[in-house]
Formats: structure tokens, C-alpha cells, sequence
């Protein structure tokens, strides 16, 4: 598999919403929340594929009082063979963002390739979403 290593580095988001209804919704608010914070639009078309499988997994970190979790989330791509920018970001959010809404690590950072050899998923590409406080 050509996997990329790195995926939605320079994209600017904080987990600090609820879920949203739509993408359209979604990617209106992203871009409005990374020109706050870049001071510039986001030049990017939303409608590129940003992942070329149709299933992806993502896995992040999740603070409990005593213990620190590495949950994992299946992904899969409306279309069955790809996501989009938008879709893959809008999934990111309401499937993973959304259990980061209280974290102090709720800055969107990017993903960071893991492994496509997990025995939980094999042969699905595992991505870390990196986070930031």
C-alpha cells in the first residue's frame, strides 16, 4: 500500500463544538475558525481527495481521571473508495473531535500514519490524530 505518512498538516481546528448536521455546515465554520487563527483563508479544495482507501482508522488520546486512553474509530468513505478533504475532516469531528470537546488537547494538529497491521483492522491504514493544547 502507498500509504501517505503525514495527512491535514496546516489546517487549523479546535474540537470545541458538538456535532455538525452537515458537512457543508462543518466546513463553513472550519474555515471561518482558520482564518481567526492562520489570519488568512484556507486555500484549499474541499472537494480533493485527501485519502485514497475507502476505510481509515483513527486513534487518539483521551484523558480520564486515572488513566490515559489510545480509543480507536473506523472511518468509512461514503463513496466506498475515497475521501474527500471535507468528508474526512467532517468525520474526524464528529466521530473523534467531539470526545475531545472538554480535553486541554482539542487543537487539531494533523494525522500521523500508525500502522496498516493492526489485528483489530488488518489491511485498513491506522492514522494518530495529533492534538494540541
Amino acid at each position: 500500500m502507498d500509504i501517505p505518512q503525514e495527512l491535514l498538516r496546516n489546517i487549523y481546528w479546535a474540537f470545541r463544538e458538538p456535532k455538525y448536521s452537515t458537512q457543508s455546515d462543518f466546513i463553513i465554520e472550519l474555515k471561518k475558525y482558520h482564518k481567526i487563527i492562520a489570519g488568512v483563508n484556507l486555500k484549499i479544495d474541499f472537494n480533493d481527495i485527501a485519502f485514497n482507501f475507502p476505510k481509515v482508522v483513527i486513534q487518539y488520546v483521551k484523558y480520564t481521571k486515572n488513566d490515559i486512553l489510545e480509543p480507536q474509530v473506523l472511518l468509512i468513505a461514503e463513496n466506498s473508495q475515497n475521501f474527500t478533504l471535507s468528508e474526512l475532516l467532517y468525520k474526524i469531528h464528529n466521530f473523534v473531535g467531539v470526545n475531545l470537546f472538554s480535553e486541554d488537547n482539542c487543537f487539531f494538529e494533523g494525522l500521523t500514519f500508525a500502522t496498516d497491521d493492526d489485528p483489530d483492522y488488518p489491511d485498513i491504514p491506522v492514522y494518530f490524530l495529533d492534538t494540541g493544547s
